[in-house]
């Protein structure tokens, strides 16, 4: 078994220090036990060849809450992830325990401070996301799983529902969102974002810094530094747009600049229980300069997501690689009790080692079905 939950070190240790400090004095508090157990069992056929796998999960999760006078509290959320999987070939047989959420949070009516081991995730698009900064979350994983990252974040909500957020990174040793290469060991990372009311939706400005660790390049460590513009409105449909320039500042290093951007829409029809339909188109470049073109790739997704009755719902969902001319399609019958969930997933992938699509970190490359339980406590 792999056993992360020791290395978590970094912010989320400290955090949960000052949270047992301040919670177990003799104040008033509210504390909460509650879990997600999840099990799954899949057929893919790969490379002409069919396999089978079968999973368990469970995130057990202890929440403690201190109100404060007013509308002020002080919480503290601590959970793990707990997974074991196996299938018919040797290679798929896994187990792992890791820290997944270890947070404490500080909120008041203008302002929220958490720091710990947490999800931090921006940005209107859905399912292909140009600021994909500090999460891996899966548009087709019924659970909704990203592991978190050790930070510092602040936010400020202004009176005219404007909002700044303000972050701190350390002790992330492996690769978050787009990333290829790990941020450099012991080097704190800094960012920001100012998000501003505009007309019938909002405008956002992003920026975020990092040292990157380049022995994998066979470089020194260098500098990243990303900046990124968003925004999204209501007109009669729903529009959005994200913009994400990085560079990196490496001597040698080919293709130092990389640009993303995303276009996307949804609007609900009325036919039925109602069709709501999601479509985006996604662009990046990479390039020695800044607006160069010397390698470009195109990705178009949409979802399609239609009720039937009070239980049940149908989500279609489809990417095409333009690069590539290929699709990823997939299908997805669920229905939801009060603490039961069940879901019963067809899919078909052009590419399974380069998809980069699947259930939340499951083996779910090639074409075949999956079926999932989800019991919520």
């Amino acid at each position: 078994m792999r056993i992360g939950l020791i290395r978590y070190v970094g912010l989320a240790g400290p955090c949960l220090a000052l949270g047992l400090v301040l919670f177990g004095r003799s104040w008033a508090l509210d504390s909460e036990f509650s879990g997600q157990l999840s099990g799954w069992v899949s057929a893919v056929e790969v490379q002409r060849e069919w396999e089978h796998h079968l999973g368990l999960r469970y995130i057990p999760q202890i929440s403690l809450r201190k109100p404060w006078t007013g509308d002020s509290f002080v919480d503290a959320e601590l959970s793990v992830n707990v997974a074991a999987s196996g299938g018919s070939l040797d290679s798929f047989e896994d187990s792992s325990l890791r820290l997944y959420r270890a947070k404490l949070r500080c909120v008041t009516p203008r302002t929220e401070t958490r720091v710990g081991l947490q999800k931090i995730n921006f940005g209107p698009a859905r399912l292909l996301r140009s600021l994909r900064w500090f999460d891996r979350l899966d548009p087709t994983d019924p659970l909704g799983l990203t592991d978190g990252v050790n930070a510092l974040r602040f936010k400020y909500s202004a009176q005219d529902n404007a909002n700044i957020w303000l972050w701190a990174l350390y002790g992330n040793d492996d690769p978050k969102g787009y990333e290829r290469q790990p941020s450099a060991p012991e080097a704190p990372e800094f960012g920001g974002r100012y998000q501003h009311p505009v007309g019938q939706g909002e405008l956002a400005c992003s920026a975020h810094s990092r040292r990157v660790d380049g022995r994998a390049l066979g470089l020194p460590d260098f500098t990243e530094n990303r900046l990124a513009l968003d925004g999204q409105w209501d007109v009669g449909i729903g529009l959005w747009f994200e913009a994400a320039f990085q560079h990196q500042d490496a001597p040698g290093l080919a293709l130092d600049w990389t640009r993303m951007i995303t276009l996307g829409g949804d609007y609900t029809f009325d036919m039925g229980n109602g069709l709501h339909v999601v479509a985006e188109h996604m662009f990046a470049t990479a390039s020695e300069r800044a607006f160069g073109r010397e390698e470009e790739s195109a990705f178009s997704a949409f979802s399609l997501d239609y009720p039937i009755g009070l239980l049940d719902s149908l989500t279609a969902m489809g990417f095409y690689s333009w690069e590539q001319e290929a699709w990823y399609q997939h299908l997805t019958w669920r229905r939801t009790y009060d603490r039961l969930v069940l879901n019963l997933s067809i899919f078909h992938s052009f590419d399974p080692a380069a998809s980069g699509v699947g259930f939340g970190g499951l083996a779910m490359g090639g074409s075949g079905l999956q079926f999932m339980v989800v019991f919520n406590h």
